[in-house]
This record gives structure tokens, sequence and C-alpha cells, in this order.
């Protein structure tokens, strides 16, 4: 059986550089679009980069300036407590220097007392005496009998 649809070598030549061609161009095709997703994933991966470095910047940002409000913050909290230590060791100089001052007008009072009245200020004296000593002995006593 032959068939009617022999070719010759000529014709099968022109068409074997036809599917060469026609190859060479798909081949051409796929690799032009083959480049284009590539750029289109190009510019895609770097607005992403760009976008995460801008997002990395901010952050970077955001914890320089809360370091340095805490840095601020830690410096209030040390001035605070170095005016209220400050504060303290004043009120208590004045405590001090005001309890000196009330021994002081005490001391005057009695010198002033016994220079005037020397006789009634033995008299107290050993009166304070005598009652100090009694208390001591009752407070000794109740030891010993506890």
């Amino acid at each position: 059986m032959e068939s009617d649809n022999v070719k010759t070598p000529s014709q099968l030549a022109d068409e074997a550089r036809q599917t060469g061609r026609d190859a060479l161009q798909a081949v051409q095709g796929y690799a032009q679009e083959s480049g284009r997703i590539g750029r289109d994933a190009a510019l895609s991966i770097r607005s992403s980069v760009e976008d995460a470095k801008e997002v990395g910047l901010q952050a970077a940002g955001t914890v320089a300036g809360l370091s340095n409000d805490a840095k601020d913050i830690a410096r209030d909290a040390a001035s605070t407590g170095k005016a209220y230590a400050k504060d303290a060791v004043n009120a208590t100089g004045r405590k001090i220097r005001d309890f000196r001052g009330h021994v002081t007008h005490a001391k005057e009072s009695c010198e002033q007392y016994v220079a005037e009245q020397p006789v009634r200020a033995s008299l107290i004296a050993m009166a304070a005496g005598a009652l100090v000593t009694s208390l001591l002995l009752s407070v000794v006593r109740g030891r010993r009998r506890g």
C-alpha cells in the first residue's frame, strides 16, 4: 500500500527547517516570557526589600527613641532620689538644730533659775534625786520578787 502522501527529501528538509524555526521561535518566546517574569519578580522583590528596609529603619528609630526615653526616665528618677535624699538630710539637720536649741534654752533656763534661787534649786534637785532613787529601788525590788 503505497500512500499518496509521499514527500520528497527536499520537502522533508523544508519541513524540518520550518519545524526548527518554529521550535526556535517558541524557545525565544519562552525565553522572552521568562525574562519578563524574572524582571517583574525582581521589581516585586526589590519593592518588598525596600519596604522591609524601611520597616527595619523605622523599628531601629523607635527602639532608639524608646532607649532615649528610658535613659531620660532613669536620669529623672536618679535626680528625684537625690533631691529626696538631700531634703531628708536637710530636714534631719533642721530637727537636730531645733533640738539643740531646745536643750540650750532649757540649760540656760536652769542656769538662770539656779543663779536666781540657789536654795530652792538645791531642794528641788535633792527631791528629784530622792524620787529617782526610790523609783530605781522599787524597780530592783520588783524584779527580785517576780
